[in-house]
Parts: structure tokens; sequence; C-alpha cells
């Protein structure tokens, strides 16, 4: 009995040993299952880095932005306008003035297509630092010019640096962002644009244009020692068959963590790599390695017809036409002298300012509310707003000043309009707002977004560079529209065409927000898709709301013959 006792007692012992074996088992994997959820590091410094890369980047933005807004304190000072320095001895007739306030845009082409050849060559963060030499040479040409073809030579130069900028800048932040923060951050390219134009509006006013051009020398400089201590992106590291390298830099971009950390978004970019890198027959054959050579220039170039990249080069090209004629952009240069042609009550430079200012805070109104509010409404409530400033602008001329009034006419007075004045200058100031808002940042951060990864870098060199002549023409020809309908027909003109652009936003474009890059590809290459279908299915979730998996799930779903945890059945 005593042996029998024992033995049960021994049996019931086993028993409870194994039990307590299989809770702690259990236990075990309960925390093993709860620390696959945990993140590595915090949502926090998971962000960072992308924010310090895409701060690095947002320099040469600023440059571009100083660049761009330089003409409009150089033309009043040189026309004896405003702030014209008493030594100075360089003069501009309207013509000139024109000429020198468009020349850079018909430059920008040039070298917004070249940067879309030499960038993937190259990659994105050496074209980075190589497109500040243009820039650096530029302002001390300007500093120091000492005749009007020297001032037209420098133009030339910052053209050519502008238009240098737009590929590797435009590819760089879409390729190393995550998709939920990726607009945000793209939109924060606004926001270094307008600190451009505020502070060289700023410097204008307060100092010399010389002075500011000198200034504005050390910005490039710094650029290019900031660019040094970011990544490449891990997409054209991954094109050059660099795995490890890319596998680096999404760690680094991640939040500096371990490879387990990113394995499941480093095994989604390679897939999507591959695919990318498959020409058009092997996409449709589903090959799962292209054996044909790589794309010629004259292939790459023959591709860009194909409808996957036609539709969504159409749509942003449209996008940045009514953008372009949406007001501000034609009369910038001249804003000085509409201001006091327009008889407002603030000094016209400080006005100037002003607007530049309101472009900074509606830009980070854009980065904060993009996310929330999306970039299709934020168009249509920017375009229908800037459309009808434009159109109060040119009735409250019509009523108010005399026939064939225009600002490019030194006029004696104008106080039959100064004690109205107040209302132009809030108009101005709501243009200025709305333009910077929506209409002109969000076809810039769509141009992030839109293009197919194997054509993505030529294909928004040659958008930017087609962006540029529309400005070109839409600066050039601004002296020519006034002088043939007066200041109140051009802006008129200006408004009727945002009402255009107002209807085409609404009618065709989709919405990208919260859309990987290649739900956004997938979108664009289905070819029974109407016009009018705007609406981007989501057939991947997010890398970044994909819950970590414990290792016993992901060996269940490979049993199940599922070898990318990140591409379910269940998302497409």
């Amino acid at each position: 009995m005593g042996k029998t006792a024992y033995t049960i007692n021994g049996a019931s012992a086993g028993l409870n040993g194994r039990d307590e074996k299989q809770e702690r088992s259990q236990a075990a994997g309960k925390m093993t299952l709860d620390e696959a959820k945990q993140p590595e590091v915090s949502a926090f410094r998971r962000i960072l880095p992308q924010i310090l890369a895409s701060t690095a980047k947002n320099f040469l933005l600023l440059d571009l932005g100083m660049a761009v807004a330089f003409p409009t304190i150089v033309i009043p000072a040189l026309r004896g306008i405003k702030n014209r320095a008493p030594d100075e001895f360089l003069h501009f007739s309207p013509q000139q003035a024109s000429w020198f306030g468009s020349i850079a845009y018909i430059c920008q082409p040039v070298g917004s297509v070249l940067s879309g050849i030499i960038l993937e060559p190259l990659g994105r963060k050496r074209s980075m630092i190589l497109v500040n030499i243009p820039h650096i040479i530029g302002w001390f040409m300007l500093y120091n010019a000492g005749s009007l073809e020297e001032m037209y030579t420098a133009a030339i130069l910052l053209g050519l640096g502008v238009g240098f900028m737009e590929a590797p800048i435009v590819t760089y932040v879409g390729e190393i962002c995550q998709p939920s923060i990726r607009g945000i951050l793209t939109s924060c390219a606004g926001v270094a644009v307008m600190l451009g134009f505020f502070m060289v509006y700023l410097l204008g006013t307060v100092t010399t244009w010389r002075t500011t051009a000198a200034i504005c020398a050390s910005i490039p400089i710094a650029t290019m020692i900031a660019i040094c201590f970011v990544p490449e992106t891990p997409m054209w590291l991954l094109s050059k068959d660099r795995a490890d390298d890319a596998l680096k830099s999404l760690q680094w971009l991640r939040g500096w963590v371990s490879p387990k950390a990113v394995e499941e978004e480093f095994q989604e970019m390679k897939r999507y790599s591959l695919n990318s890198a498959k020409c058009a027959i092997c996409v449709k054959t589903s090959v799962s390695t292209c054996q044909h050579p790589p794309l010629t220039e004259w292939m790459k170039l023959k591709e860009l017809t194909r409808k996957r990249n036609l539709r969504p080069f159409v749509l942003v090209m449209l996008f940045f036409v009514f953008g372009q004629l949406s007001g501000l952009t034609g009369m910038r240069p001249y804003l000085v002298q509409i201001f006091q042609a327009y008889g407002v009550p603030l000094d016209a430079n400080w006005a100037t300012v002003s607007t530049g200012l309101l472009g900074l805070l509606a830009n980070i109104v854009c980065m904060v509310s993009i996310k929330f509010v999306g970039k299709r409404r934020l168009a249509l409530t920017s375009m229908a707003v800037t459309a009808l400033s434009c159109i109060s602008l040119s009735i409250y001329a019509f009523n108010t000043f005399p026939s064939g009034w225009t600002s490019f006419d030194i006029h004696s007075g104008t106080s039959h309009v100064s004690s109205r004045g107040y209302i132009p200058m809030v108009l101005f100031f709501m243009l200025a707002f709305f333009t910077s808002v929506g209409v002109l940042p969000v076809p810039w951060i769509l141009l992030s977004e839109v293009f197919p990864f194997r054509n993505r870098s030529l294909a928004c060199g040659i958008t930017a560079a087609l962006h540029y002549v529309m400005s070109f023409v839409t600066t050039k020809t601004y002296f020519n529209l006034e002088s043939a309908f007066s200041l109140p027909g051009v802006i008129l003109f200006y408004g009727l065409m945002g009402i255009i652009g107002l209807f085409f936003v609404y009618f065709f474009l989709p919405e990208t927000e919260k859309r990987t890059l290649e739900d956004i590809e997938l979108y664009f290459s289905d070819n029974k898709r109407k016009l009018t279908d705007i609406h981007i299915p989501r057939r991947n979730r997010d890398v970044e709301a994909v819950a970590a998996v414990s290792t016993l799930a992901e060996k269940t779903k490979e049993k199940e013959g599922i070898d990318n945890t990140a591409f379910t059945d269940s998302d497409k």
C-alpha cells in the first residue's frame, strides 16, 4: 500500500511537474508574443531619423525658396521703386525686369532633365550634395555683379541649380519615409521653401539686395555639410544590388534599430524592388526574375508613354498648370509695385514680407493637417479660395481704378484708393495663405508618390522641367498681359483659371494619403480604371501598422505557404 501510495504520489508529482512546465511554457510563449508585439524603439525614436534626414534635405529647399524669391527684392530696387541703395549704379527697364524675374525659370528645365538622368547612377545623396555648387557660384556672382549681364548669368546659374535639385529632393523623401508620415514630411518641403521666401523678403526690406545675396550664399554651404550625415535611400541601394547597405540605411531611418526590427519592412522593400526592376513583358507574364538587359535611356523615355506613367504625369502636370495660373506665381516678382498700385495701407515692402510670413504659416498648416484632412480636400479648399480672392481683387479694381491702370506705371499717388486699401490687402493675404496651403505644395507632394519606382527619377525630372517652363511663361508674360488687359483684367483671368482648376481637382485628383507607394503604383497601372474613378484601394497594409508576430505564428504561416507576412490574401 505504501508502494501504491508512493507510486500514485509520484505520478501525481510528475503530472504536476508537467503542468508546471506547460504553464511556464505557455507563460513564456505569452511573454514572447507580448514582447514581439512591443516595438524595439518608441514611436518618437522611429520617426526622429526620418525627420532629421528630411530636415537636411529641406536646406536645399530653403535655398530654392531664396533663389525664386530674390527677383522680388531686386526688381523694385533697380527700378527705383523701393530700397535703392545710394551707391547702386545698375538699373532695370520694365522689359529687363521681366527678363530677370523669369530667366531662371527657363533654365530650370535643363537642370531638371539632367538631374533625372544623373540621379540613378549617382544616387539621391550624392546628387543632393553636388546641386549646391551652381548656387554657391551664383550667389557670389550676384553679390559682386558689375553689369546686367553678370546678373543674368547668376540668375541662370540659380535656375540651373534649382532644376538640378528637383529630382533628388522629390525622390529622396518619398523613399525614406513610412506611409503614415510621408505626407507630413513631404509637405515640410513647402515650409522650407516659404521660409526661404520670407527670409529674402525680410532681408531685402532691412538691407540691400547685395548683402542679401552674400547671406544667401551661406545656405548651400551648410546644406552640403548637413547632407553628408544622412544615409542613401534603401530603395536606390537595393536597385544597385547593395542589400547590406540598404539594410543598414533602413535601420538608421527607423530609429537606429537592429536588423530584426526592420526585417519585415526590408523583405517588403526587396519584393517591391524586384518587381520594379522587371520589364513590362516579365511583369505581365509574372516571371519571378527578369532576364532582359537593363533599359537604355531611350527605352526609359519610351516607357514614360505607358499609361501607368502617362496618367500620373498628365494629372500632376495639369495641377501644376492651374497652380501657376492661380495668380501668385505670375505676380510674385512684381508684388511690391502691385501693392503700391492697389494703395494698401501697409508699406509695400512690409506687405510683401507679410505674404512670405503667411505663406510660411500656411505651409505649416498644410504639414500639420495633411495627415488628417488629406491632400484632396486641401487642394479643393485652397483652389476655391484663391480663385475667389483673385475674382474679388479684380472686381474691386474695376470699381476703383481708372481705366487701363497698371502697376508698371509710376503713379503720382494712390490717395483716392488708400481709404479702402485694407480690402485688397486682406484679399492678397488670403491669396498668399491659401496658395501655400494647397495649390502649390500638393502637386509637389504628389510628384514624390505617383510615378513607378523604375521611372521615378526621370519622370520627376521631366515633370519638374515642364513645370518650370510653365513658370517661365507665366512670369515672363505677366508684363504683357497686364499691359494688354490692365491690372484688374489679368487678375480676373487668373481667377477664372482657378475656377477651371477647381473642377479639375474635384473630378480627377485621387487621394493618396495613407496609401503605400505600391498601392498608388497599382492604381495607376490599372488600364481598365476610369479617369474619374479617384479611389485608391489599400491592397497592402502600412508596414508600421502591421503588428509584430511571434516566432510560432511566423512558422505557422510558412507552413501554410505564406512567405511574406506583410502581404496576405486578406489585404488584397
